[in-house]
């Protein structure tokens, strides 16, 4: 039986916008070759079925990325992508052809941050989505998720105005019978058409950011049934450590198996089984408050 639901890879920390939500931390910005990459597949195969092909950074500005999904094809795993989506058209036929790629993850709210700042055309941007997203629908099995994860904690109005514009593109894209925003609730996701879905969540903060400790009590997934591993090697218990501040190891120097059964690890998950949380990181990240 697989260990973990999925496994994170970051490929790439390199993306090419600075969206204001994000983290953006000092690592080096770079590229795991497919050499690394075939070495961290091979190693980590038998614990898990799914990759996720991000923690941070952009995966379609991988320039060797055909190589990678087929690299995961050949040891049979499959794949999810997260993408803000600017990429897809050029990376279409790399995409469409890779019978290993099980999802793909578009942020949308990332243009909707960045349309004024990095000058970006909203309606060019949806143009190339919807011609993604209508060839995935006619010549693939690939599922699709839509995200608007930008909502806040605003009542004057501003939410429901922030993402009006592509809701009522993707109502006119879809033929909808309803209005999305009546459908649409945070947390919750809804079917746009067979495979594709669209959600919508408030903002989160990195955990990274200065914040207030929010206490030694609570539960995270990080080590139950996801792991991720930066695009250096270093093993950390969660995508949202995009920093490496609770590093476990380096699976290019130490099997995964040594890394998550050395005590660091080891006290991580069991204090999580105790609703216990032990590392300074963990205790500021209000993501796991939703568990």
């Amino acid at each position: 039986m697989k260990k973990f639901k999925k496994i994170y890879i970051e490929i790439t920390n390199h993306c090419n916008l600075s969206c204001s939500f994000c983290h953006h931390g000092n690592r080096p910005k770079t590229f795991m070759s497919p050499t690394v990459f075939a070495d961290v597949v091979g190693q980590i195969r038998d614990q898990t079925d799914y990759l996720a092909l991000h923690v941070l950074g952009e995966p379609l500005l991988h320039p060797e990325l055909g190589e990678l999904l087929a690299i995961c094809q050949h040891q049979g795993m499959r794949v999810n992508l997260t993408t803000n989506g600017t990429l897809l058209t050029r990376l279409q036929p790399v995409l469409l052809s890779s019978p290993c790629l099980r999802q793909i993850n578009i942020s949308l709210h990332s243009v909707v941050d960045q349309q004024i700042s990095a000058g970006i055309n909203l309606q060019n941007y949806l143009t190339g989505i919807f011609l993604f997203m209508r060839e995935a629908i006619a010549t693939t099995q690939l599922f699709i998720s839509l995200r608007l994860w930008n909502m806040t904690k605003e009542k004057d109005g501003t939410n429901s105005r922030r993402n009006e514009y592509i809701l009522t593109q993707l109502e006119d894209f879809f033929a909808l019978p309803f209005r999305i925003a009546d459908e649409l609730t945070p947390g919750h996701g809804i079917t746009l058409a067979p495979r594709v879905f669209l959600s919508q969540n408030q903002r989160f903060t990195w955990p990274h950011a200065p914040g207030a400790d929010l206490g030694d009590r609570g539960f995270c997934r990080g080590l139950r049934d996801h792991v991720a591993i930066l695009v250096d090697g270093t093993v950390v218990p969660c995508c949202l450590d995009a920093e490496g501040d609770i590093n476990l190891g380096n699976i290019l120097s130490q099997p995964l198996g040594e890394i998550l059964t050395a005590p660091r690890a080891t006290i991580m998950r069991q204090g999580f089984s105790k609703r216990l949380v032990v590392e300074q990181l963990c205790r500021r990240c209000s993501y796991r408050q939703s568990f």
